[in-house]
């Protein structure tokens, strides 16, 4: 068997080489194929955007945060959720709540969150009215104050009106 070998070998050398380098380049292109994809699979949804989540715990912030909105008046429900590095808040509030109140009530509830993790998290707020727009605003780790969107300047108003 072994000079079948040798004499296929001698006659076929070139397609010997080829082929054993073909062969190479496929279990080279198969390995890396695998690898990609194991690799992919193990790693988190969120990449490495939250290394150093453990270093920042909530504990009990995000009850307290709840509880103290559904101890405003004219709260009628509240939610508060944490999702990756973001805390969400979903407020249901009267109608009769002007756009100045719902700024203020949310800015007091920031001191229900340390600092340290006031300046990790991002906070997203949701203040939805029955009969109008939702209020929305939105704090980033790196800024202090809070970004509000989709309301009127018109202060006498008390209401969140598409121009």
């Amino acid at each position: 068997m072994f000079k079948k070998f040798k004499k296929f070998y001698k006659n076929n050398r070139i397609y010997c080489i080829l082929m054993i380098i073909s062969i190479l380049c496929i279990l080279l292109i198969g390995t890396s194929v695998i690898v990609y994809f194991v690799a992919q699979s193990n790693t988190s949804p969120y990449g490495d955007r939250l290394d150093g989540i453990d270093e920042h715990d909530l504990g009990s912030s995000l009850t307290d945060l709840e509880n103290f909105y559904k101890e405003q008046t004219g709260v009628n429900s509240a939610t508060v959720r944490l999702q990756g590095k973001i805390i969400y808040v979903t407020v249901d509030v009267a109608d009769e709540i002007k756009n100045e109140e719902i700024q203020n009530i949310a800015t007091s509830s920031l001191e229900k969150i340390n600092e340290d993790n006031r300046s990790y998290y991002d906070i997203q707020f949701i203040f939805k009215r029955a009969s109008y727009n939702p209020f929305f605003g939105s704090k980033i780790s790196t800024n202090t104050n809070i970004t509000w969107s989709n309301y009127s300047y018109d202060t006498e108003e008390k209401t969140t009106t598409a121009k």
